[in-house]
This record gives C-alpha cells, sequence and structure tokens, in this order.
C-alpha cells in the first residue's frame, strides 16, 4: 500500500508535469467540455452532438498523458533494479485510469446517456492511448506495430465524429457490454509490463542468416515513384517529408481511401447498431459526414514540423542555409509551399466529392474548395503562436495549438461546410481571416523562431 501511495504522488508533482507534452491539451479540453454543459445545443438533449469532440479528445489527451508517466516509471533503465516499484505504478495506474474514467463519464451522464455505453465509449478510447508503442518517452518506446498503429489511429479519428459516438450510445446494451468486454482487458494487457524474462522463456530462435528481401516488382515500384512524386521546389527542403507535405498524388490516394474505409466502417457500425441493410441514402449521409475526416487526415501532419526540432541545429550547421534568421525563413518557406499545395488539394478533393455524393448543392461545394483550403492553410501556422514567448514555447503548448487547428478546428468547419442546411454568413468570413492569420505569421514567426532557444524538444522526448 505505501508503493502505490509513493507512485500516485508522483502524478501529483512535476515529474509528472516534466516532458508530458498531452497534459496540457488534456486540461484544456476538458475545461472546454465540462462548460459546454450548461449550454447544451437545441435538439441535443441526450446525445454528444455538441460536445462530443472535445470530449473524445480530452479522454485521449488525458488517458495518454497519465500512460505516458507510468512508461517513462516501469521503462526507466533502473526499472528492473525495483520489482516493487513496477508493481505499485502498475496499481496506481489502474486507480488512477478508473478515476478518470469516472471524471469522464460525467459530462455524458449529465446529458442523459447509458452508463453502461458511456463506459463503453471510453474503454474503447482508453485501449487506443495506452499503447506502450505511442506513448511516453520517444527514446524507452519500444519499435512500432504498424497494424496497430494503423488500427488505432483509424478508430481514435472514426470516432470523433459525434455522429458515430452518437450510434454507439444507441446501441443495445448487448453491443455495449461486448465492447467495454473487449476494450478494457485489452487496454489492461497493453499496461503490463516486466522486464524479466519468464522461466524457460529464452525468447523466438533467431535464425544464423536472414532471408533476403525480394526486391519489389516493376510495377510496384513504378507506382510507388508515381505516389511519391513531388514537385522539384518541393525536394530538397528542411523539413520532413509525408504524404501531406508534397507528394500530390499520394495525398490524393490517401483521401479517396479514408473517404471509403471511413463510409464503410460508419455503415457497418449503423448497421449492426440498427439491425437494418444500409440504404443509398445512408452511404451519402455518412459519405458526406466523412469529408471532414478526409482533411483532418490530410492535414494534420503539416504543423508536425514544429514538434521535431532535434535535428535542426545540425542542419543549420551543415546545410547551406546561412545564418538562423535564414534557416528560419527556409523553414516557413518550406512550410508555405507544402501548405499551399496540400490545402488546395484538399478543397479540390472534398468539394468534387460533395458533388459527385449529391447531398451537398453544386454552387456551394464550389465555394466550399477555396474556403477550406485558405482553413488548412491558416490552421497549419497556428501552432507558430508559441515561438513569441519562452513561457509557451514547449511541446505541449504546440501540440495543443496543433490539433486544434487541425483537429477540432478543420472537423468543426467542415461539418458547417457540408453538413448543415445552410451555411451561416459568417463562416465564408472565416477563410479571409485564416488567410490573414497565415500571412502576419509567415512575416512575424520566422524572426520570433531565429530568437528561440533549440531544440525546443526536450531531449528525453
Amino acid at each position: 500500500m505505501t508503493d502505490t501511495l509513493r507512485a500516485l504522488r508522483l502524478y501529483a508533482s512535476p515529474v509528472f508535469i516534466r516532458e508530458n507534452p498531452t497534459l496540457i491539451p488534456a486540461a484544456t479540453y476538458l475545461v472546454i467540455t465540462f462548460s459546454s454543459l450548461h449550454h447544451p445545443s437545441p435538439g441535443h438533449a441526450a446525445s454528444l452532438h455538441d460536445i462530443g469532440l472535445f470530449w473524445w479528445l480530452a479522454q485521449q489527451s488525458l488517458f495518454s498523458s497519465l500512460c505516458c508517466q507510468y512508461w517513462r516509471q516501469v521503462r526507466s533503465p533502473l526499472a528492473p533494479m525495483f520489482p516493487r516499484l513496477i508493481a505499485a505504478e502498475y496499481r496506481a495506474i489502474h486507480i488512477l485510469l478508473a478515476l478518470g474514467l469516472l471524471l469522464l463519464a460525467v459530462p455524458a451522464i449529465v446529458r442523459g446517456l447509458p452508463l453502461l455505453n458511456v463506459l463503453a465509449l471510453e474503454s474503447l478510447n482508453l485501449s487506443l492511448s495506452t499503447g506502450s508503442d505511442l506513448v511516453g518517452p520517444k527514446i524507452l518506446r519500444p519499435r512500432l506495430r504498424k497494424v496497430r498503429t494503423a488500427i488505432v489511429f483509424g478508430l481514435f479519428v472514426l470516432f470523433m465524429i459525434p455522429t458515430m459516438q452518437d450510434l454507439l450510445m444507441k446501441a443495445p446494451w448487448f453491443i455495449a457490454l461486448g465492447v467495454l468486454a473487449v476494450a478494457l482487458p485489452a487496454a489492461l494487457v497493453e499496461l503490463h509490463h516486466s522486464p524479466f524474462a519468464h522461466p524457460g522463456d529464452h525468447g523466438p530462435a533467431i535464425p544464423a542468416t536472414r532471408p533476403a528481401r525480394r526486391p519489389p516488382n516493376p510495377a510496384t515500384r513504378t507506382l510507388i515513384r508515381a505516389l511519391m512524386w513531388q514537385p522539384p521546389r518541393r525536394r530538397a527542403v528542411p523539413l520532413p517529408n509525408g504524404l501531406a507535405s508534397g507528394a500530390p498524388l499520394a495525398l490524393v490516394a490517401q483521401s479517396a481511401a479514408i473517404l471509403m474505409v471511413v463510409t464503410g466502417f460508419a455503415l457497418l457500425v449503423n448497421t449492426i447498431s440498427t439491425l437494418h441493410a444500409p440504404t443509398w441514402q445512408d452511404a451519402r449521409d455518412a459519405a458526406t459526414a466523412t469529408l471532414g475526416q478526409v482533411t483532418m487526415f490530410g492535414a494534420v501532419a503539416l504543423p508536425h514540423w514544429m514538434l521535431s526540432r532535434r535535428d535542426w541545429p545540425f542542419l543549420l550547421s551543415l546545410g547551406p542555409f546561412g545564418a538562423r534568421a535564414d534557416f528560419a525563413h527556409a523553414l516557413y518557406r518550406a512550410h508555405a509551399g507544402r501548405a499551399v499545395l496540400a490545402g488546395t488539394i484538399l478543397g479540390l478533393f472534398t468539394a468534387l466529392a460533395a458533388i459527385l455524393i449529391g447531398t451537398v448543392p453544386v454552387p456551394r461545394a464550389i465555394a466550399a474548395a477555396p474556403a477550406l483550403a485558405a482553413v488548412i492553410v491558416g490552421g497549419s501556422y497556428l501552432p507558430s503562436l508559441a515561438v513569441f514567448s519562452p513561457l509557451t514555447n514547449r511541446p505541449g503548448f504546440m501540440l495543443l495549438l496543433s490539433m486544434l487547428g487541425s483537429l477540432a478546428g478543420l472537423q468543426i468547419y467542415a461539418d458547417i461546410l457540408f453538413n448543415k442546411p445552410s451555411v451561416p454568413p459568417l463562416a465564408w468570413a472565416v477563410p479571409i481571416l485564416a488567410a490573414a492569420f497565415a500571412l502576419l505569421m509567415a512575416r512575424l514567426a520566422p524572426r520570433a523562431l531565429a530568437r528561440a532557444d533549440w531544440p525546443i524538444e526536450p531531449p528525453a522526448l
């Protein structure tokens, strides 16, 4: 008991706050979620429609921040010398996650939603947020499990849609119980950690020589080369490459795949919940609601270059960029090109998809293309606000701004453009403000970044 209390006290100490980038977003989303309880939207008294997005982000951030401290403790190089420490941390994280589940259930219970369904949705997010290869200090993480990561990211983004959350809230009790029975044990198993080998377990046999990997055939190489093609001006830049940062065909292919996969999964959940075969109108509505996820997936990687700065001193010293100010301007020039390219592609893709789906009038879809592109570009500059002050120049604050712009902001704006009966006149002013904000940051932020301390990301992250 004493060991468990000592482990619990660490979650109220500076050790828990230090190098915990999801803690600030968790506190912000909790405040937004609980402040919305007194102002429910008309017609949504028994649903999560108006708080579901921030409620879901609050869960993910809170669970990740707790698990970040847990994995930091049990994966410490000194942990194998103290078996009681690992056992105490395992008990402590159980207690804190249980308290977190109860705290986060309050907004949904106040809305009159069934407790079993609420806990099922929370346990699903818990199982997505406890991955040993996704949270905690990067230097202590194991190798990334690509299949699990793809499933986790897909389900996380899928249930950011308040409509999907409401489907699970309306599901029969046995479906909610089944989700709870699968997700909760999965999270507990994922949290189990032992640095010691079990008796008689010598690990898998390692072959003396690994078989040579067969090179891809010419058709596959041609396809990969076509998908990863980038305009010449976007190739030699001091930013990491990615699908949303300069490869137009790959971004289009990614957007089409997300549209089909997320729409299909939404129809599957709807079929299981209602026990009725989906209609063509159900497919059209689900595809229209998925357009927000398409833009999020494409835009979420744009501001991530500000969170990975460990190589900047080496690039500044070894690259042909000149002084710090010149290097900072080169970074923002590269970001501007990538953001405009990604925004244009995503805006045109979503507008064309909305026209083909047929649930949005053609003039409105055409007007939505440049509006959405401008908001994507403006949202990608939002983390630049962090570089103007040493107090905010931290990964947690930058991650919060990135998620507010690329996840929450785009989700809300895309919902206004494509899922509302009519677009409010003020919504058409948002792209003008976003473009003005991007131009202002492109002019002021490089100077502030040149004066800031590098690297901003702590070495242990």
